[in-house]
């Protein structure tokens, strides 16, 4: 919600929350096969990280690290052992993993290594993701460690480098190719969209924004959505076409679900709760998502029974979600914080 005559930064983005769930959701239709068209949330996903740590970080950066690592770590730590011990009963689940210890403690310290056929990624295939969130973080605190105002310029140089050395060493390690994926560029584009949203506020707060800009902003969220819809056949998740054809999308996304919110005097609720349980939606989803697959639905093609295993796949998801959210997201990570936030 948008409260009139007040800072930028004393603000709660319901909009940017909504789109939050919106993003998770497509996540969820990615992984059922028939769809298989939601890969571009993890570009919004990025793009609102990058602003969102502005965001937070603009007037108290006091346990910047801390407060990140207990929100995001026990639910990730828990699914990635819950992975290798799945794999340890059903060594033939997935493809390119298997219960080898080594894979685990890698994936517990966020250590990239090559799970199999040349494919770097975690135990829990969509924990990479996390990765990349973990380490946008650490070279944020970097960032914040030489100058706070600079923070997010910094913050970018130091990603480009990643990913400048990653395209031009000959022979680059592991954890150089996987960290410096141009995937990553997508959250100095947040960086570049918060002081774009600042900017926008303050135009908003002065009447100097027309009216217009609603109905633009909508018509801009159609038009992003569909650009990405229409380009997932020619990405590379490798590649720099990845941050050009998805994550400016994304970005114009954002921004117009933040302009949205400047203009509309509710988001629904329902859109906002979705926001509220988007982390726990996106890593939990995938193994029942792929159990009611392998072995009721079938979702290799649309058919009206594929149609009602996606309604089933979705509830069953979310009521993980709001499970997983009450559990680890709100009551765990309180106790934490409690025990080691002073």
């Amino acid at each position: 919600m948008i409260r009139e005559n007040t800072d930028f930064h004393n603000q709660h983005f319901d909009s940017i929350q909504a789109l939050r769930g919106i993003t998770a959701l497509f996540i969820v239709l990615e992984h059922i096969r028939f769809l298989n068209c939601g890969a571009f949330g993890v570009d919004i996903f990025f793009c609102i990280s990058g602003f969102m740590i502005m965001y937070s970080t603009h007037a108290n950066t006091q346990y910047f690290l801390r407060k990140r690592l207990i929100r995001i770590l026990p639910l990730y730590y828990l699914m990635t052992l819950g992975t290798y011990f799945l794999l340890l009963l059903f060594p033939g689940m997935f493809e390119q993993s298997k219960a080898d210890p080594v894979f685990l403690l890698k994936s517990l310290l966020f250590i990239p290594f090559d799970i199999g056929g040349g494919v770097l990624q975690p135990l829990m295939r969509v924990g990479w993701t996390v990765n990349c969130e973990i380490f946008f973080y650490i070279l944020f605190l970097f960032a914040l460690q030489i100058h706070h105002k600079y923070r997010g310029f910094i913050c970018s140089i130091l990603l480009l480098v990643t990913v400048a050395a990653s395209s031009l060493l000959p022979s680059p390690p592991a954890f150089l190719v996987f960290y410096g994926n141009p995937v990553m560029l997508e959250f100095i584009f947040g960086i570049l969209g918060y002081y774009a949203a600042w900017g926008l506020y303050r135009l908003r707060q002065a009447s100097k924004l027309p009216k217009i800009c609603l109905p633009l902003s909508i018509l801009g969220l159609l038009a992003g959505f569909m650009g990405l819809l229409i380009t997932k056949p020619v990405i590379n998740v490798l590649g720099f076409r990845r941050p050009l054809l998805w994550g400016l999308p994304a970005l114009l996304i954002v921004l117009c679900a933040f302009i949205a919110g400047l203009y509309l005097q509710k988001i629904p609720s329902a859109l906002v709760r979705l926001g509220d349980i988007s982390f726990s939606l996106y890593l939990v989803h995938y193994y029942p998502v792929m159990l009611l697959d392998r072995a009721v639905f079938d979702f290799s093609v649309c058919t009206p029974r594929t149609l009602l295993g996606l309604a089933v796949a979705i509830a069953v998801s979310a009521a993980l979600a709001l499970i997983s959210r009450g559990l680890f997201e709100q009551k765990l990570s309180l106790w934490l914080r409690r025990k080691l936030i002073p």
